[in-house]
């Protein structure tokens, strides 16, 4: 059998596959040629328009870097696909920038906007230049494989450059033959939008001219306007770096809630906010890529510095307006309301910088990266749209570059695990950022309508105000017969909620509980050696956990239980977990040591309540533990009673876990969270069913009770309305 080599041949066409159909717009094509002026030292990059109406339209790039040899053209431009770049200008000279290309096929981008193409450079030092002139569709049409192709290289350039030396390109017989407003515009919003507008880069610039002077006022639209990014409503911004301390990623961020201009008497003040030292990045604990532990859960949820490892620090503003004409009257003038709409509408999304140069194409008007749209939509509460968002991340192209790979069509880097990673430290800080905002969020929403912040949720509280305002205008009598349906009406809809909406929050934590058994169960199957004694305990937990949770799902009647049966049950319910985390529960009205007290009230719900704390403590506490990495901190949640301290007698629950971040009064209104993966209902709901039964849910100072000290986290009390005769132990 013999066997012969025959060479792997490309056709010229394959110029049209790299050039025309690789990269993905007009725009992507001008930023190859700005990042090679980038990597050559550049100082300023012009990019000319000229007679864009005439027959003879052209774009000219020029640049004042380093310039090109004769040979670098001949061995290096007129190269496709070289790693140049990679070997022999990873760092620039004079300016120490880091290369942005390196694939070698960026040049071939200028077939995107022309068929001609005229290259003129002159290397710094060189006394004359060279250039090159190549027709695409007669060069590729020329010969039959891309090996056969040539092209000619002259000394000599036909202007001089005014600094000696530099790469001039000059592209004519422009692909687009009609260039309106909006085409232009467009496209010069991208150009203007490779360089970083959110800082200075006073080492590189890019000018946009044209010699008509239509066109150039369309051109100078389009110049980025500062201050109307300095004049937004809701600004933040923040840096992840790895610690000098600890294990943990540090997140510094600062926020501003920036009304100007707003009248004294409005209520609505300027507020700023900003991180302690000791802040961590808390993301769910499904986005570390880490193997699933024996117990069947990932172990971790805080950012730490080997996560930064491969994308190096993360830093990034967000600026957020609102578009309601009152509010763009107040902040930015009378007048320019379609103005800032229109800028609002052309430059909303999160772009992307590396070393303060763009990664497209995060931001664009398509890209919505992070999701925001998706989560304004599906996790109901208050998001901040995309819409209404303009904001930036910058990363280190020298740190990032070897795990955040960019797709050889630059429209963003490939889906690895670093990018999903990133992705997640975003979001997560983005919520932070939403979380922050919320109470001005609620102001600003208030000043619209006319109306006052409200800062509680209870119905009941409002009837009996309106009946009061009824009473002293003389109209009880007229309308408490129709107030009065209206309060059954909300009652009877309010039940409804409460036991379907408990019942859905509680079913996810079966489900997670239920998920976290089976997969114990299969891990002990797939073993070589079968434990039969241990499946039977794990069919067992997995039997008891159902059984445990069942009563919360279901509905029942007002009945009549001690406080003790109550936690009892609480406690049943979370027993694998708080042994699977080692997590201590005391409770002294279980052991004697409290009075117990008579409840009154649906038995499901109150259970459901209960729960839904126990849960937030499990929860905090596993945070804490994983905070502090101290061998002498103890996981340990403590459920008390206490029959003289408060209106009723009270359940009250205690942990040690980092505390509460949020005001009390937020944090009873639905959709308000610190959890990533939270959904923000559970103590809304719980607020309700205490509401529902005359009781309260309060968020005291625990130095004031009779609660261990070693609790020093979360303290939150259930008051229940006094029975008469209410027995005591």
């Amino acid at each position: 059998m013999s066997k012969e080599k025959y060479p792997i041949k490309a056709t010229s066409y394959i110029i049209n596959l790299l050039g025309d159909e690789l990269i993905g717009s007009d725009s992507l094509a001008i930023f190859e040629l700005v990042k090679n002026a980038y990597d050559a030292d550049a100082t300023l990059v012009t990019i000319s328009f000229n007679d864009l109406d005439s027959p003879n339209r052209n774009i000219v790039i020029e640049d004042n870097g380093i310039g090109m040899t004769s040979s670098v053209i001949q061995k290096v431009w007129l190269t496709i696909g070289t790693d140049y770049k990679k070997k022999q200008a990873k760092i620039s000279k004079k300016f120490h920038r880091i290369s942005l290309g390196n694939k070698g096929v960026g040049r071939l981008a200028v077939h995107r906007l022309a068929d001609e193409i005229f290259l003129e450079s002159q290397s710094e030092g060189d006394l004359f230049g060279s250039s090159l002139h190549i027709n695409w569709k007669e060069l590729i049409q020329s010969e039959e494989y891309i090996e056969d192709l040539s092209v000619e290289v002259e000394d000599g350039i036909s202007k001089e450059f005014p600094d000696k030396h530099g790469t001039r390109i000059t592209l004519t017989s422009l692909k687009t033959k009609r260039w309106t407003k909006a085409i232009l515009k467009e496209l010069a919003r991208k150009i203007v939008s490779i360089k970083n507008p959110f800082c200075d880069l006073d080492s590189f610039e890019i000018k946009l001219i044209s010699n008509e002077q239509e066109k150039q006022h369309w051109l100078d639209e389009v110049q980025s306007p500062v201050w109307i990014l300095n004049n937004s409503l809701y600004n933040f911004a923040f840096k992840i770096e790895p610690s000098t301390q600890n294990e943990f990623a540090s997140f510094h961020w600062k926020y501003l809630f920036n009304p100007i201009n707003f009248p004294g008497n409005s209520g609505i003040i300027t507020e700023s906010k900003e991180s302690s030292d000791d802040t961590r990045l808390i993301l769910r604990a499904d986005v570390f890529d880490e193997q699933v532990d024996q117990n069947g859960e990932r172990g971790r949820h805080i950012l730490q510095n080997k996560d930064l490892i491969g994308i190096g620090p993360i830093s990034g503003v967000f600026h957020v307006f609102n578009q309601n004409g009152r509010i763009l009257d107040l902040t930015f003038g009378a007048g320019k309301r379609s103005a800032i709409k229109d800028f609002i509408k052309d430059n909303c999304g999160v772009k992307i910088f590396r070393d303060n140069i763009r990664v497209y194409n995060y931001g664009e008007p398509s890209d919505d990266w992070l999701d925001l749209e998706l989560a304004k939509i599906q996790k109901i509460g208050d998001h901040f749209s995309k819409k209404v968002t303009i904001g930036a991340i910058f990363l280190s192209l020298e740190q990032s570059e070897d795990a955040l790979k960019e797709k050889t069509n630059r429209e963003g880097f490939t889906d690895n695990e670093a990018y999903r990673l990133l992705k997640s430290i975003v979001q997560e800080t983005f919520a932070v950022f939403e979380r922050t905002a919320i109470s001005n969020r609620d102001a600003i929403e208030a000043f619209i309508k006319n109306t006052s912040v409200v800062r509680r949720v209870g119905f009941s509280t409002t009837i009996q105000e309106l009946e009061a305002e009824l009473t002293k205008r003389g109209l009880q009598q007229e309308l408490s017969p129709l107030l009065k349906k209206v309060e059954k009406d909300y009652n009877d809809m309010r039940d409804v909620m409460l036991n379907s909406g408990m019942s859905g929050l509680n079913l996810s934590l079966i489900f997670h509980e239920i998920e976290r058994e089976i997969r114990n169960l299969n891990q002990s199957l797939s073993l070589d050696e079968i434990d039969s004694s241990g499946l039977k305990h794990r069919v067992k937990s997995l039997l008891l956990l159902i059984e445990n949770f069942a009563p919360i799902v279901k509905q029942n009647k007002k009945l009549k239980l001690k406080a003790s049966q109550l936690i009892e049950r609480a406690k049943q319910i979370h027993e694998t977990r708080f042994k699977y985390h080692e997590i201590i529960f005391s409770s002294p009205v279980l052991t004697g040591d409290d009075d117990d007290f008579n409840i009154v009230g649906p038995g499901n719900l109150l259970l459901s309540a209960l729960s839904n704390i126990i849960d937030n403590s499990i929860y905090w506490v596993k945070i804490n533990s994983e905070l502090r990495k101290d061998p002498q901190y103890r996981k340990a949640i403590y459920v008390g009673t206490d029959i003289n301290s408060f209106d009723g007698p009270a359940i009250m629950i205690a942990d040690t876990g980092t505390g509460f971040q949020m005001d009390p009064e937020d944090m009873i209104l639905p959709f308000r969270t610190m959890r990533p993966e939270g959904m923000g209902l559970g103590l809304y709901y719980v607020n309700l069913v205490m509401e529902t039964i005359g009781g309260k849910l309060l968020f005291p100072d625990r130095n004031d009770y009779n609660i261990p000290s070693v609790y020093d986290g979360a303290f939150v009390v259930l008051v229940f309305p006094k029975i008469e005769n209410n027995d005591r132990k």
